[in-house]
């Protein structure tokens, strides 16, 4: 009979691998771009387009199907002008969320079906407040400005 050590082993680095990959989000940011760049990839959309097509411009990215994303039909600059309005607590508890100062256009797009490349999603036309965490901006970002958006918080 094999030591119960013997045993353990495998099954302790099996666990720890499973909490390594699900430590890297599905959604994490390309390596080549700051988080304002992949922010305004993912959520910056001035004229609404079609669910399909403006995801896979995101999905490309990731080679996969994102579950969920909310694109905001505003310029990056009146997103960005967000991050000067006053700081709120986000969903995580940080203190560097801001709060559009009204509604604004904007659609939801959520995965119906498919396997990456072939996504399909159901959109939703809404018309709402959002909330967004704002960082100093990173080399290569192009905006000279004190905060830029770097995460899409919550839809209000």
């Amino acid at each position: 009979m094999a030591p119960a050590r013997a045993r353990f082993c495998p099954l302790v680095l099996l666990l720890l691998l499973g909490l390594w990959v699900a430590q890297v989000p599905v959604s994490a940011k390309p390596k080549h771009m700051t988080s304002a760049q992949w922010f305004e990839i993912q959520h910056v959309q001035p004229s609404p387009q079609a669910c399909k097509g403006a995801m896979s411009n995101i999905n490309k990215h990731t080679n996969h199907c994102k579950g969920l994303n909310t694109f905001l039909h505003e310029s990056f600059s009146s997103v960005a002008a967000t991050c000067q309005n006053p700081s709120i607590a986000c969903k995580n508890g940080q203190e560097n969320c801001h709060q559009s100062k009204g509604p604004v256009s904007l659609t939801t797009c959520a995965l119906t079906s498919g396997k990456y490349p072939n996504c399909n999603y159901k959109e939703n036309a809404l018309h709402a407040s959002y909330i967004i965490a704002c960082n100093p901006p990173q080399k290569g970002d192009a905006e000279k400005v004190h905060l830029v958006p770097v995460h899409l918080d919550k839809v209000v």
